[in-house]
């Protein structure tokens, strides 16, 4: 088979799917697994697709805005419950958290446990609002700028209320999560905050179901360096949980 041929197959073959592994493609071609790297190696250079450790993923770019947030309560709602449900044991043991904005976030403070005693950081009015039913929560909020939808906080008495709190986990939400560009999002006047309290705290973990693995949003927050690991759901792809796992994140998979 021509190299021109086998490189078509691969496009297409990735084009039905999240991500592809080396050891299938060259099962269905009928080639090495060297001969198929080779082909990785030279579409990753023409900017065709992305490879990662074990196979390749397809070069995604998220759309410039996100949906409304009426929209997103209902998008991947069992994947975010699931989220929500393991992240929540990150703050089981924790003194002081910050829990980012957004669905999933809410999602963990629906399921703290009632035996937690922390400190709950949060630039959302829409978590604080869970959080203050909580019996064992102390909940802190931001003053700041307040945006529609989101009921999110930010600007910069925001973030001098944050610099002087150094949290034990910090719980970070997402607009997409890939190894080249690291953890990115969608609203810039959120980055300082969202920036302060991942350098602040002792941990930090990302909250990203599946959909938004392999994605990038407009704006970057930091590298995977930066980052403890990321709470996702069953349905990430083994090449994007390897590729993450690889650049030392530890990866979180709800049930």
């Amino acid at each position: 088979m021509l190299a021109a041929v086998r490189r078509a197959e691969i496009l297409e073959m990735l084009r039905h799917r999240r991500a592809i592994r080396s050891e299938e493609v060259a099962a269905t071609l009928g080639v090495s697994v060297e001969t198929v790297r080779r082909d990785l190696e030279h579409l990753d250079h023409a900017g065709e697709l992305v490879r990662v450790h074990g196979g390749a993923v397809p070069v995604q770019v998220a759309a410039a805005s996100e949906p409304p947030f009426e929209a997103r309560t209902s998008l991947a709602a069992a994947s975010k419950q699931a989220i929500g449900r393991l992240a929540a044991g990150l703050v089981q043991a924790a003194r002081t958290v910050f829990l980012d904005v957004g669905t999933t976030a809410m999602q963990v403070a629906h399921s703290i446990s009632g035996d937690a005693h922390a400190t709950v950081i949060t630039p959302s009015f829409r978590v604080a609002e869970i959080l203050v039913q909580h019996p064992t929560i102390t909940v802190m909020v931001p003053g700041g700028i307040v945006r529609n939808g989101d009921l999110a906080i930010s600007g910069a008495t925001a973030v001098d209320f944050l610099q002087d709190i150094s949290p034990d986990v910090a719980l970070l939400g997402s607009g997409g999560l890939t190894a080249e560009r690291g953890l990115t999002d969608f609203e810039l006047a959120e980055m300082p905050l969202k920036r302060v309290a991942l350098h602040n705290s002792a941990r930090a973990y990302v909250l990203a179901d599946s959909t938004k693995i392999g994605v990038v949003a407009p704006y970057r927050v930091c590298g995977l360096a930066e980052l403890t690991g990321v709470v996702t759901d069953a349905e990430i792809s083994p090449a994007y949980q390897e590729n993450l796992t690889a650049a030392g994140l530890e990866v979180l998979t709800a049930d």
